[in-house]
């Protein structure tokens, strides 16, 4: 029984919520650079991918390529402006540009119409691909950078290993009132041979890497720092300078800012001290990027961070959208409110500025004490290998997972989590508003699942 248990807690895992892929098979909405295709018939979903007639993939504009049909050896070949494809029918493996690559799911011919796996050929042309589980909808981007942004955060060599990156933003800096610039950790000399073979390892992966300095003024003694150092031109100046003077010295190529918890009386000196480091980055050649509270039209929250403002001195701002419910139970990051967070960023500033910020992480709430602790992939590892009874979940109203089950103290829990169906929900939302890509916090326990919805390991 235990087996049969953990089998179908598993499966729930992986899935999120059961989908019935026949009455799916003529619902499936495909989007390309945001604009609906009416293709008919639509898109067949096979064993949990999307397959598509070839002549809506070869004909679309985006794509703008040539089919030819092999009739002897059942073979399709396609040509593009960039790339060659050969699919052989009911055969895993296709060839692209000379090289076989293993498919997921086989080409197959259906009612006379040859279907192609979809998400394989638009991500070879270096498109983004997502799946809108909420509207059954496929998004692919080919105007996106597809920028996936990992802060690495007292981690590990390996986690830079990760396929799907494409920067690391390394948060191991700090600064104070006097706009001093110091380590947070690994401040030894062990300390700096571990920063370094952690940037060479990034960059022999052929990762961007980017200085990340925070500071915090969630409480009265951080909100004057804070206020010291935004209030005080001096003290914006110092920092500036130190930041420029780290990033010549060891190579980075951006700096992130991770100010928070903005006293709304420094609104304006922090957009000014963005603006003054901006004109500073720029004629360094560096990136300059910002993590930002989540905000919504209309609220008075986070009111020390002036979006627009902010927006015309950065590459990138980075929303921080999660921590939605922090002091009572529930989830961290529902989906409609990480709409609306990215709906108002994308009104103060150009999409192409905007990076969704995503926690892979949980919270395990003792719901008898109102207690939480952080929850992350070798926390969810161990529960499920534990003895406790568990009763898996998934809410539709935030499209989040959940498992309850008793500790050893019989009290009870409810674990507010990620899985691949929740974590695809959100990146269908940075594609949807063509958002140049996603970041996350952070490398060090990330829910695996995020690696597999992108494709990669």
């Amino acid at each position: 029984m235990r087996k049969l248990l953990l089998g179908m807690i598993m499966a729930f895992l992986v899935l999120g919520l059961s989908i019935n892929p026949a009455a799916a098979q003529d619902q499936v909405q495909i989007k390309i650079d945001g604009e609906l295709r009416n293709f008919s018939p639509g898109g067949r979903i096979a064993d949990g991918r999307t397959m598509l007639p070839i002549r809506y993939i070869v004909e679309d504009p985006a794509v703008n390529g040539e089919a030819f049909w092999d009739p002897i050896n059942y073979r399709v070949t396609i040509k593009t402006d960039a790339d060659l494809f050969i699919f052989d029918i009911n055969s895993p493996t296709a060839v692209v540009n000379g090289k076989a690559i293993t498919l997921d799911v086989a080409p197959f011919i259906y009612q006379g119409r040859t279907y192609l796996p979809l998400r394989f050929f638009t991500e070879q042309m270096g498109a983004s691909v997502g799946w809108k589980e909420r509207e059954n909808t496929v998004l692919i981007n080919f105007n996106s950078d597809s920028l996936v942004m990992g802060y690495f955060y007292r981690g590990t060599l390996e986690e830079l290993d990760h396929s799907v990156l494409t920067d690391v933003l390394f948060r191991w800096l700090e600064t104070d009132g006097q706009g001093n610039l110091f380590y947070e950790y690994w401040s030894d000399n062990e300390g700096a041979e571990r920063r370094e073979a952690a940037l060479e390892r990034a960059r022999q992966n052929g990762l961007r890497v980017h200085a990340s300095v925070m500071l915090m003024g969630w409480n009265a003694a951080g909100r004057v720092q804070v206020h010291q150092l935004l209030g005080t031109p001096e003290n914006r100046q110092r920092l500036i300078s130190n930041l420029s003077a780290h990033a010549k010295q060891f190579g980075y190529d951006g700096i992130n800012i991770d100010i928070e918890g903005i006293p709304a009386d420094d609104r304006e000196n922090f957009s000014i001290f963005m603006a003054e480091l901006y004109q500073v980055l720029q004629k360094d050649d560096l990136t300059l990027s910002v993590a930002a509270p989540a905000k919504i039209a209309g609220s008075s929250w986070h009111m020390g961070f002036d979006y627009p403002a902010v927006g015309k001195s950065v590459d990138y701002l980075i929303i921080m959208a999660y921590d939605y419910t922090t002091s009572t139970p529930g989830v961290s990051a529902p989906v409609s409110w990480l709409e609306k967070a990215v709906d108002y960023a994308v009104s103060c500033m150009p999409s192409e500025k905007v990076i969704l910020g995503m926690g892979l992480y949980g919270r395990d709430w003792n719901l008898d004490n109102n207690t939480k602790t952080t929850f992350y992939q070798h926390s969810l590892e161990a529960l499920m290998n534990s003895s406790f009874d568990m009763a898996p979940g998934f809410d539709k109203v935030s499209y989040t997972p959940y498992i309850d089950y008793r500790d050893d103290n019989q009290k009870q829990h409810r674990v507010w989590y990620e899985n691949s169906v929740s974590l695809g929900e959100k990146y269908a939302v940075a594609l949807e508003y063509n958002l140049p890509g996603v970041s996350f916090w952070r490398l060090t326990g990330a829910f695996s699942d995020f690696y597999t919805m992108l494709g990669g390991q």
